[in-house]
Order: C-alpha cells, then sequence, then structure tokens
C-alpha cells in the first residue's frame, strides 16, 4: 500500500490506461516518504498489473543509483541509453528509474539532454530527487513535476496499527516521531528488520538530533524541533554549504524558543 500517495496512484493508473503517460517525470519531495517505492510500484503495475512493491525482479525495470564515488556517472547514462534502446518484453514500457538524482554528473545529466528530448516511443524515465531545482535547468526543465508530500501523523498510526499489528501506543509514539515520513515509521517497527537508508549527511545528523530532543521534552523543545524539521528538509533538497549549515544548526540549537506546535 503506497501511503499518503493513494490519489497519484489513481493518475498514473490512467494515464497508462488512457494513454496518456509522459515519457519522462520528476518525482520530487524530502527523503524516505515513498518517491522510489511509487516509481518501482508503477512499474510493477505496468510489468504485472499489480501498483505495489514487486515480489520479484522486473524485465522491463531497471533502477540506477549513486554509485561507490557518490554519484552517477555518465558511463551509467550511456548503459540507460542502451537499455531503454532495446524492446520491453512485458511492460508496455521499458522503464529507467533514476534514483539520488541529485548526484547525477553535469557531464551526465547533458547527455541526457537528447534522450528526454527525443526519447525511444517505448521508454520512460523517471528522475528521484529532494528537489524539482537541483538538477540542471535545460533538463529539469523537460521533465513532466510530481511533488511527493509528507504524511498525516494519524495516517501513518493507522497504517502501523492495520498493516503491521504494531499495539496503540507503539504506533501513536512512532507516528509521531516519524515526522511524516512513512519509511522512517516503518523502519522503527520493534523487530523490523527494514532499514532506511543512512547516508551520514548533515540531513541525517539534524534528524537524529530531532529524535532525541523529541524524546526528552517534546512540549519544552517544540520550537527548537520546528527550526530543526524546516532545516533538515532545507539541506534535503538544496545543495547547501554544510559548514554554514552547521553554524545555524548550533544556532538554532542554542537559542530558546517557546512557540509550541
Amino acid at each position: 500500500m503506497l501511503l499518503g500517495h493513494e490519489s497519484k496512484e489513481e493518475d498514473f493508473r490512467n494515464a497508462a490506461i488512457s494513454g496518456t503517460l509522459r515519457h519522462a517525470y520528476l518525482f520530487f519531495g524530502d527523503a524516505h516518504i515513498g518517491k522510489c517505492t511509487f516509481a518501482v510500484s508503477f512499474a510493477n503495475f505496468l510489468e504485472n498489473g499489480a501498483f505495489d512493491a514487486p515480489t520479484e525482479s522486473l524485465l522491463d525495470t531497471r533502477v540506477f543509483s549513486k554509485n561507490e564515488k557518490g554519484n552517477i556517472s555518465i558511463d551509467e547514462m550511456r548503459e540507460l541509453k542502451k537499455f531503454l534502446s532495446q524492446h520491453p518484453f512485458k511492460s508496455p514500457r521499458k522503464i529507467a528509474i533514476i534514483d539520488d538524482a541529485e548526484t547525477l554528473t553535469e557531464e551526465a545529466q547533458s547527455s541526457l539532454l537528447k534522450i528526454v528530448e527525443e526519447p525511444p516511443v517505448s521508454s520512460l524515465i523517471i528522475f528521484v530527487a529532494p528537489s524539482e531545482d537541483i538538477l540542471f535547468r535545460p533538463l529539469a526543465s523537460r521533465l513532466s513535476k510530481i511533488y511527493f508530500s509528507r504524511v498525516a501523523t494519524d495516517a501513518i498510526e493507522h497504517h502501523l496499527r492495520m498493516f503491521y499489528t504494531v499495539d496503540v501506543r507503539t504506533a501513536k509514539e512512532i507516528a509521531a516521531q516519524a515526522f511524516g515520513r512513512v519509511g522512517i515509521a516503518v523502519a522503527r517497527i520493534p523487530g523490523k528488520a527494514t532499514e532506511t537508508r543512512s547516508e551520514g549527511s548533515l540531513a541525517d545528523e539534524i534528524d537524529l538530533d530531532i529524535q532525541m530532543r523529541y524524546r526528552e521534552d517534546v512540549r519544552g523543545a517544540s520550537g527548537t524541533l520546528e527550526k530543526l524539521i524546516s532545516k533538515e528538509s532545507e539541506c534535503r533538497r538544496l545543495n547547501l554549504n554544510p559548514s554554514l549549515q552547521k553554524k545555524a544548526v548550533t544556532t538554532i540549537l542554542q537559542k530558546k524558543h517557546g512557540r509550541n506546535f
């Protein structure tokens, strides 16, 4: 179940059925809210008819993500072009999902312009990134942009109780600490093996501080939490100077804010 993105699921179902599906999309929004999961689930719908995470490897879909150097290079995009030039086996589209699209090198982004402008008839490219402004402008301007928002806390709580049989108290606590991110909530279910992707970024460090302060005193630290959550989201969306942002976070932590949520 794609919690919080039900309307998007309906839109993409209708687009696929009506033949109005575009050739290139940019899915953007905060981390851990299901952007890549949605993309893969849609690919599974096109290939197998089930709008859900596939239970086996998809024949006509390939996910490209950052390499050991922390980027997606032009060589990998050459592989993408070769993959998309092939005829699909089961799905009506050959689908390339570029996760961590913000890590595409300038050369890689430039190399994608032509295939985005003149895509193979049976191709579909989905870029997944934290922000719509993070890609090379000529490339971003050619993509259909879909924003993924955070999910309501009560919806996450209900989801944990109904689909993971989490008790009421635990579900309420986990949902509150997830701050609208379903992936974070599911990863924190007691005994759950799933782990969220950790990149060791400043945004991840801020998130850890948010969790610590929430557990210590959610009401007393509410003003600080609000500012930290805003800063965390900003760091994930934008390519900001880490040193300057650490100073900004330090300033937030040194101040006392009295406003509650």
